[in-house]
């Protein structure tokens, strides 16, 4: 998990007290990865994935920031439950899953959040996740991609890099790899093949930018080898690992990895507002 805290979305719906393995990354050297053209650092024209309680605050924050990421081409909010505030105008609502087996038994008994048309599954190496599916974790994407077509939603997938470090998994990490290489080496992004959005969870390896060119590069490679029509995207944190950044370091890291992605899952913690903010403004928003 790429995230400073674990946040179960869907209420009532998953194993209490979820655990959770941080995914850490020590500095490998990129060998040289055809890119991908950039589509330039105009933030209006990416996509966006936020947590619904962090464009909230970002909102409060700055509106004029969420209402032109909201007239892009997706701004999409994670979302724990059917009720509470409306999102800002503009901002499209996403259920967010830890398992194929979830939205299976959401789909079963009609509780798939009204109105929401796009889904995401956030696989980890946690109990939220049942066992089978983190042994063989593309096979349960894949089910999980088709579960929510078949219901005319918009798959999403968010695998977690420390799929790599489950014991007896069908594939993971070697001695001699990194958590990031084990991650492209066992295909985890092949799962895009079945997706409308895949994204890389990157933010722990944010401030090591050879390591973060050459997980993007190849990952992001592999999903549209599965699916060229795959929408890609990368995670970004104001506090990667628990530790929080400078704006610099949020531009830098988004810039290295803009010539691979269409857009970012960006995370924060209220105390890290401030950063984020400063990051849009960074980017050219007023």
């Amino acid at each position: 998990m790429d995230r400073k805290r674990a946040r179960p979305l869907r209420l009532g719906a998953l194993p209490a007290a979820a655990g959770l393995l941080a995914a850490l990354l020590v500095a490998v050297t990129a060998p040289p990865v055809s890119a991908r053209p950039a589509a330039g650092m105009d933030p209006g024209k990416l996509y966006w994935i936020f947590y619904k309680e962090d464009i909230e605050r970002i909102n409060h924050f700055d509106p004029s920031i969420v209402q032109q990421l909201a007239a892009g081409p997706g701004t999409y909010a994670l979302t724990r439950s059917a009720h509470g505030p409306r999102l800002p105008a503009g901002v499209i609502p996403v259920e967010n899953f830890f398992s194929a087996a979830s939205i299976q038994q959401a789909i079963s008994s009609g509780q798939i959040f009204p109105g929401v048309q796009a889904v995401a599954e956030d696989p980890e190496d946690w109990r939220a996740t049942p066992m089978p599916e983190r042994l063989t974790p593309i096979r349960y994407m894949e089910r999980f991609a088709a579960s929510a077509s078949a219901r005319g939603l918009m798959p999403i997938l968010v695998p977690a890099r420390d799929l790599m470090r489950v014991k007896d998994a069908a594939c993971g990490q070697t001695p001699s790899q990194t958590i990031s290489q084990a991650y492209v080496s066992c295909g985890i992004p092949q799962a895009a093949a079945g997706a409308r959005m895949f994204v890389i969870q990157s933010a722990a390896v944010e401030t090591n930018l050879p390591a973060l060119r050459q997980l993007i590069a190849q990952a992001s490679a592999q999903a549209r080898k599965a699916n060229p029509k795959v929408i890609v995207l990368a995670t970004l944190s104001a506090a990667p690992n628990g530790t929080a950044v400078p704006t610099s370091a949020l531009t830098a890291a988004a810039k290295a990895m803009m010539p691979y992605v269409e857009g970012f899952e960006m995370n924060s913690e209220p105390e890290n507002d401030h950063e984020v903010v400063s990051f849009f403004h960074a980017l050219g928003l007023p």
